[in-house]
């Protein structure tokens, strides 16, 4: 397969200004885009993320599958004949649901207003193909402190998909013959978000996560996630050396798949997460930019780790083979080819040490 993800930096609530500059970075690499399979963009990747409150992402908010998002990712997928899966804030219904308890937050900080409640929303994505049909639609099922202030998690908990992606004879137009896909490949598709990979509220349970042993269960082929993950680098450290990698953001998610080597069959994995930073402050503080960092010149705001990657899990125990990483700080495409990942010393292998594995 020919995987490829955007990864740029989008500000919160320059919808229009943020699906411009996705077109650009595409627009700049038609090469790179000819016969990709999937393409793959963040989490929240046109609203931006660090939204304080329910009442100040709502006008964002999209209906389920038919905002502008899918509209931009239906539009993407038919013109070039792949399948591509987008990050985005749902409206899943205009009115208030039943009358139920009000829940405590992650922190458990007391009740959150009674607002909260008047509207049912998601963090989200959805998935299309150039047919403009509508494959996956997921639901992130780990909150994070952030989201937690205007999302509900998802009902229906991790969902696994039979995706088949069309087989590609040069143009886009080749792949769809009268309405049908042709040909093509199937795989086993699970979808996450983000927090999806931790821990439900980060409790201290011993590995695999529960999106780990959702996949080994389902004998997932294709583990695909969207993504807004933090960085503790300061922006001066982020600015100076742009296309380095978070190597400490890369230790974690490959401790955190580790499990995933156990399972006695590869998994492509692609991590399609964004870069940049945006203004304001989280919960914890520690992914913030404080009062203090602002005196330095650091300003306040929030950072992204960039380095999204694609590679294969369990192909080797205790190995993550990656075919490709973006910069912690980089805007652009990264396209992997997966056929031979990890054959011939083709990739980069990040071999595990034992005292980091779970036993």
């Amino acid at each position: 397969m020919k995987i490829a993800t955007l990864q740029f930096s989008p500000q919160v609530g320059l919808v229009k200004d943020n699906i411009a500059r996705a077109d650009s970075i595409l627009s700049s690499s038609p090469t790179s885009l000819h016969d990709i399979d999937l393409l793959v963009l963040p989490e929240l990747a046109f609203t931006g993320y660090n939204f304080p409150s329910l009442q100040s992402i709502t006008p964002y908010l999209e209906p389920t599958s038919a905002g502008c998002s899918t509209e931009w990712a239906i539009r993407t997928a038919r013109r070039l004949g792949c399948l591509v899966t987008v990050g985005y804030p749902e409206l899943f219904s205009p009115t208030p649901p039943p009358a139920v308890a009000l829940k405590p937050t992650m922190l458990n900080l007391g009740p959150e207003p009674e607002a909260y409640y008047t509207l049912t929303a998601y963090n989200s994505t959805v998935t299309v193909n150039p047919l403009g049909e509508i494959l996956c639609h997921y639901r992130k099922t780990h909150l994070y402190y952030t989201d937690e202030v205007w999302a509900q998690e998802s009902p229906d908990g991790f969902t696994t998909t039979q995706l088949r992606f069309p087989s590609k004879t040069g143009t886009s137009a080749d792949v769809v013959e009268g309405n049908v896909l042709k040909g093509g490949v199937t795989h086993t598709t699970t979808q996450a978000i983000c927090m999806d990979l931790n821990h439900h509220h980060f409790l201290p349970r011993p590995p695999p996560s529960a999106l780990c042993r959702h996949v080994l269960a389902t004998g997932s082929t294709l583990l695909v996630l969207s993504t807004a993950w933090l960085t503790h680098l300061t922006s001066s450290a982020l600015v100076s050396q742009p296309e380095d990698f978070d190597l400490d953001t890369l230790a974690y998610w490959f401790n955190v798949l580790e499990p995933l080597t156990d399972g006695g069959k590869e998994v492509i994995c692609v991590l399609a997460n964004r870069c940049g930073e945006e203004a304001g402050r989280l919960v914890p503080k520690v992914f913030s930019r404080t009062d203090e960092d602002e005196e330095d010149g650091e300003g306040v705001g929030v950072r992204y780790a960039g380095s999204s990657w694609i590679g294969k899990v369990g192909g080797d125990k205790g190995k993550v083979v990656v075919g490709g990483i973006m910069g912690r700080a980089e805007e652009g495409l990264l396209v992997v080819e997966t056929e031979g990942l990890g054959l011939g010393g083709k990739g980069m292998t990040f071999e595990l040490k034992e005292r980091e594995r779970s036993e």
